[in-house]
């Protein structure tokens, strides 16, 4: 019986997935240009932060009513650190870049069959990666990628047919587990 119902879930799923109805989303390209801070360490001449930011461009492309798949890049300056026995401490401020893929579940894509449709609610996984670019002798943190994983949902308003603004809050796991709030723009063609 339970086979038979994950069978039947499956057709559904499919059948629904590929429907050929007016889709805001199939066919669709969206460009987003983000912020979002991002727990760590970085020294800057105000002092130390817990914090750094987290720039991103993001490009995806809607595969089928409900589904979105793309790509990002991000930048942050961060801080590589080294602790002097006795309590001192050595910093360098450094470029990490970040990237990774996109994959954005549209669940309104079922049941709104406008084409111009204005607030999209999205589930979102992220899955990348960052690389530090630690300078010889420094140890935190240790020079290397980091992968990243990140599950959340997120929320656009078009302000115009194109331009919108969203909202994104995800929590995932870089070099520690956190959950962040991402904003910015989006553009979509």
């Amino acid at each position: 019986m339970k086979k038979q119902t994950v069978i039947l879930i499956l057709f559904i799923f499919s059948y629904l997935a590929v429907d050929a109805q007016e889709s805001y989303i199939k066919n669709r390209w969206n460009i987003k240009a983000s912020y979002a801070s991002y727990p760590g360490q970085f020294i800057s001449k105000h002092g130390i932060k817990n914090s750094f930011g987290n720039y991103r461009i993001e490009t995806n492309y809607g595969l089928f009513n409900c589904l979105e798949i793309g790509g990002y890049l991000g930048y942050s300056r961060t801080s590589a650190l080294y602790v002097i026995t006795g309590g001192g401490l050595v910093y360098e401020n450094m470029n990490t870049p970040f990237f990774g893929l996109n994959l954005n579940f549209h669940p309104l894509g079922f049941l709104i069959k406008k084409r111009d449709f204005r607030l999209d609610f999205y589930l979102l996984g992220r899955y990348g990666g960052s690389y530090y670019a630690t300078p010889e002798g420094y140890n935190v943190p240790t020079k290397g990628f980091y992968s990243e994983i990140r599950h959340g949902a997120g929320l656009s308003f078009y302000l115009t047919k194109h331009i919108g603004i969203f909202g994104e809050y995800s929590f995932g796991i870089l070099a520690k587990p956190s959950g962040n709030l991402r904003f910015g723009v989006s553009v979509k063609f």
